[in-house]
This record gives C-alpha cells, sequence and structure tokens, in this order.
C-alpha cells in the first residue's frame, strides 16, 4: 500500500514537472513565486514566511536544525548586515547585501548541462532516478523564480535599509578593460595527490623551504573519483567579464562581475566581523580590480592512460 502511494506521489510530481516545463508544447513556462522572508532573531531562530519556530515545531521541523549561532547573528548585527537577499532565475543565482548587488554565478544552456552531468559523476544514483533529476525535476527548478529575503535584528542607533525593490533591475555584466595583470599557474597532481609546479613536486619545495605545505594535496581517494569521472583537468580563468571555469573542455557557470559589484563585494566582506580585519584590508584593497587581471589556474590530474583531452582555447 505504502509503495503503491510513494508510485503515485512521484507520478504526480513527474507530470506536474511536465507540464510546467512545457514537453510537447515549444518554451518552457516561467514561474515567478512571491518573495519569501525568513527573520532571523537574536538567538539565531528564523521566522520563514511567517511561520514562527513555535509554528514549526508544530508541523515537525526542529527549529534547531535552522538555528544560526548566535554569535554569529551578534557578529552580522555589529556589522551592520541587516539583510541578504537570494534571486534564483533560469539564468543564474543573484544576490544582494543591504540592497547593494553582489557578484552573481551565471549560467546557460551549455554550462548549466554540464554542472549537470558533472555532479551525476560523482553522486551515485539508479538510472530511472538520474533520468528523473536530469530530464525532468532540474529542467523545472529553472522555469521557476524564487527570491527569498533573510533579515537580520538592526543594531541598535542605525536606521533601516529599504529592500531592493521586486523586479527591480540586475547587475549588467562589465565591460572590457586592458589586462595589468597577466600571468598562469599550471599544477599537475600525481596518483597520491602531491602537486608539482614547472615539474618540481611540492614534496621537494617543502623540503627546501622547510615549510608545511600538506594543506595543497589532495585525498588519493579524490584523485581517483576524478580519473573514472574522466577529468583530466580543471581550469579556471579571470577575464573583464568573471571568472570562467571549465572541467575538461567544458564550460561550468561564470562568477560574473562588474566594477560596481566587484566593489560592493569587497566592501561587503570588508564590512563583515566574521573574518579578520587584515584579510579584510586585503580584500577591499584587491578584490576590486579582479576584473583587470588575466590569469589561468590549470589543475592537471592523472589520467589512467586515456586519451589527452584539449585544455579550453584562449
Amino acid at each position: 500500500m505504502k509503495t503503491n502511494l510513494r508510485m503515485r506521489a512521484l507520478s504526480a510530481v513527474v507530470l506536474a514537472a511536465l507540464i510546467l516545463t512545457g514537453c510537447g508544447g515549444g518554451g518552457p513556462l516561467r514561474l515567478v513565486f512571491p518573495r519569501i522572508y525568513v527573520d532571523v532573531d537574536k538567538e539565531g531562530f528564523p521566522t520563514v514566511a511567517g511561520i514562527s519556530p513555535a509554528m514549526l515545531s508544530f508541523f515537525g521541523v526542529d527549529p534547531n536544525q535552522l538555528k544560526i549561532n548566535p554569535a554569529t547573528v551578534q557578529q552580522l548585527t555589529d556589522s551592520n548586515l541587516q539583510h541578504v537577499e537570494l534571486l534564483f532565475r533560469n539564468d543564474g543565482l543573484y544576490w544582494w547585501a543591504n540592497g547593494k548587488s553582489l557578484v552573481p554565478l551565471t549560467w546557460n544552456d551549455e554550462s548549466f548541462d554540464n554542472t549537470k552531468d558533472l555532479i551525476g559523476n560523482f553522486v551515485q544514483m539508479d538510472e530511472a532516478t538520474r533520468g528523473i533529476l536530469n530530464n525532468v525535476l532540474l529542467p523545472t527548478v529553472r522555469s521557476m523564480e524564487q527570491n527569498v529575503i533573510i533579515r537580520f535584528p538592526i543594531k541598535d542607533g542605525q536606521s533601516e535599509i529599504p529592500l531592493r525593490p521586486m523586479g527591480g533591475p540586475l547587475p549588467e555584466p562589465g565591460t572590457t578593460v586592458d589586462p595589468s595583470l597577466i600571468g598562469g599557474v599550471r599544477l599537475t597532481f600525481d596518483d597520491a595527490g602531491v602537486p608539482s609546479i614547472a615539474g618540481v613536486s611540492f614534496s621537494e619545495i617543502a623540503k627546501l623551504a622547510g615549510a608545511d605545505l600538506n594543506s595543497a594535496q589532495l585525498p588519493p581517494d579524490t584523485v581517483q573519483q576524478l580519473q573514472k569521472a574522466g577529468i583530466q583537468h580543471v581550469t579556471m580563468r579571470t577575464t573583464p567579464e568573471g571568472i570562467k571555469i571549465w572541467s575538461n573542455n567544458k564550460p561550468l557557470p561564470t562568477l560574473r562581475w562588474s566594477e560596481e559589484t566587484l566593489t560592493n563585494t569587497a566592501d561587503t566582506l570588508a564590512s563583515l566581523q566574521l573574518i579578520e580585519p587584515a584579510l579584510g584590508t586585503v580584500i577591499k584593497q584587491f578584490l576590486p580590480y579582479l576584473n583587470r587581471a588575466d590569469v589561468d589556474l590549470v589543475l592537471k590530474f592523472p589520467t589512467g592512460g586515456a586519451a589527452p583531452i584539449p585544455e579550453p582555447a584562449r
């Protein structure tokens, strides 16, 4: 009986998803949901869409699982971080802090599908579950637009900062600028996860420098997983548009910045009492100029004898 109920529920979800994604009917539907407000109190307990922690308990949800450390809430309050906004759309994940736009994570159909395939290589699923996830549930998620506002207590003496108007403009991509820094770093990992640069192993560098470089190593199991997934190299490249990432030669989502979002992100991070003041100073000084860097970071992994895959062209 329970099995039949689960099958009916799954069938209903799949049917609804097929309708939402417009299968057989041209372009997908677009669903824009009302904003969800999450109000965090001084003790770190959230009230979600007007549902208090007590009501969450009534519905069988443990509010302690959603609780934020009170010390963290106090640090955010002291930093005058009044609200964070998240907006999930079919082209990316956008966020704002106190109404100021931060660097968004954006994608297109190709990079979204590549990410989906990449996750599938690392998460074990049976074929039926994989098919429903890839062909029904994820396309459905992309057809929905959801806006979430997380509000924190306002610091005494501070004026309330207004929220971004819903439906307001999104941050524009950056314009082309001449690079002031050009460079590249290539790290080659062996089967044990030890990297080398220019043919010199980090083990040798550690001995010569008398430094502990173990944090740069990858666990051998991770290297085996990468090899099993056929990932020969990962490339990260800074451009005027943002940080572009490739798995082998397949593009993944982009951290798409502009001068405005880089400056806003640097100012926001530097103002947070969650990080060390010295690090905040470095972030504020250098982060706004990342769009002027033309730097490649290539991580190469053992191929296990497979045919080499070309790196993405510059």
